[in-house]
C-alpha cells in the first residue's frame, strides 16, 4: 500500500469522527462511532511515522488529546455494563449494597461528564483540532524513499507490541497490562489496513489473534478499573471488599490466562514472517 491511500485513510477516520461529533443527537453509540474512528487514524498515523517523526508527534498528540475529551461518557457506559453484570451474578447482600453505591455514583459522574462534552466549547475545539490534523495529514512529505516507511513501520510496531505483552507477563501490573493492549489494537489495526484488499490467511489469523488479545486485555482494565473505584469506599464494610476484591481477580487472572495463550500465537516467528510479506 502506497503512502497517498494511507494518507487517505487516515484522513477517511477522522472525517467520519467529525461527522459524528456534528450529528444533533450526539449519544452513546455516536461517540463510540468517533472514538473507534480516532483510534484508527492514530493507529493508521504510524504507518507514516517513518517519514517525519516530528510531524508524526505532533498529529498523534493532536488526535490523542481530541479522544480524551470523550473518553469519560465513553468509559462510565462500559463500567456501568460491568457493574449490571457483576450485580446479576451476585447474592451477598453486603457486597450487591457495595456495587449498588458504586453504580449511582457512577451514573451521577457520567451525567456530568455528558454535560460537559455537549457544552458547545468543548465540541467545537474537538471538531477544530480534527479539521486541523485532516489538513496536515493530508499535506504530509513524501520523500523520495517513502514506499519503504509502511514496512519499517510495521516492523517497529510489532516489536513494540511483543516487548509489551512480555513486560506485562514479567509484571502484570494495571498499568503493563493497558500499555499493552494499546499496543496489539494498533498492530491488529494496521495489518488489517495493509491486507485490506483480499489478505491472506496468516494475516487474517494475525489479525483475529491481536483483536482478540486486545479484547481480554480491554475486559480486564475494565474489571481492573471498578476494583480500584470499590476500594475507594472507605465506609463500605471491609468483609464486603474484600471478598469483591477477591471475585474480580479470579475473573482477572482467566483473562490474563487467555490473553498470554493467545499472544504466544501472535508473536511468534511465522506470524512474524507473514506479516512482513504482508508489509
Amino acid at each position: 500500500m502506497n503512502i497517498a491511500k494511507i494518507r487517505l485513510a487516515v484522513g477517511e477516520h477522522i472525517i467520519n469522527a467529525t461527522k459524528a461529533l456534528h450529528h444533533p443527537r450526539l449519544d452513546d453509540e455516536l461517540v463510540h462511532d468517533a472514538r473507534k474512528h480516532l483510534k484508527r487514524a492514530r493507529s493508521d498515523l504510524r504507518l507514516l511515522r517513518p517519514l517525519d517523526e516530528r510531524a508524526y508527534r505532533r498529529e498523534n498528540a493532536r488526535l490523542r488529546d481530541a479522544a480524551r475529551q470523550l473518553s469519560d461518557v465513553r468509559d462510565d457506559k462500559v463500567l456501568l455494563a460491568v457493574l449490571a453484570e457483576l450485580l446479576a451474578d451476585e447474592q451477598q447482600p453486603d457486597r450487591r449494597r457495595l456495587l449498588e453505591r458504586l453504580q449511582a455514583r457512577l451514573a451521577k459522574a457520567r451525567e456530568r461528564h455528558w454535560r460537559a462534552v455537549r457544552a458547545s466549547t468543548t465540541l467545537a475545539d474537538i471538531r477544530a483540532a480534527l479539521g486541523e490534523s485532516a489538513r496536515h495529514v493530508g499535506a504530509w512529505r513524501e520523500p523520495h524513499d517513502a514506499a519503504s516507511a509502511p514496512a519499517a513501520a510495521l516492523r517497529r510496531m510489532y516489536r513494540k507490541g511483543r516487548k509489551a505483552v512480555k513486560r506485562s507477563a514479567k509484571d502484570p501490573s494495571d498499568e503493563q497490562l493497558h500499555e499493552a493492549r494499546k499496543q496489539v489494537k494498533h498492530l491488529a489495526h494496521v495489518v488489517e489496513l495493509l491486507a485490506r484488499r483480499a489478505p491472506p490467511k496468516p494475516a487474517k489469523k494475525a489479525i483475529k489473534r491481536a483483536s482478540a488479545l486486545g479484547d481480554y486485555l480491554g475486559e480486564d482494565h475494565d474489571l481492573a478499573v471498578v476494583e480500584a473505584r470499590v476500594l475507594q469506599f472507605p465506609a463500605a464494610p471491609a468483609r464486603a471488599k474484600r471478598a469483591l476484591r477477591r471475585r474480580l481477580e479470579k475473573r482477572r487472572a482467566r483473562l490474563q490466562k487467555k490473553a498470554l495463550k493467545t499472544a504466544r500465537k501472535l508473536f511468534r516467528k511465522k506470524t512474524k514472517s507473514a506479516l512482513r510479506r504482508v508489509a
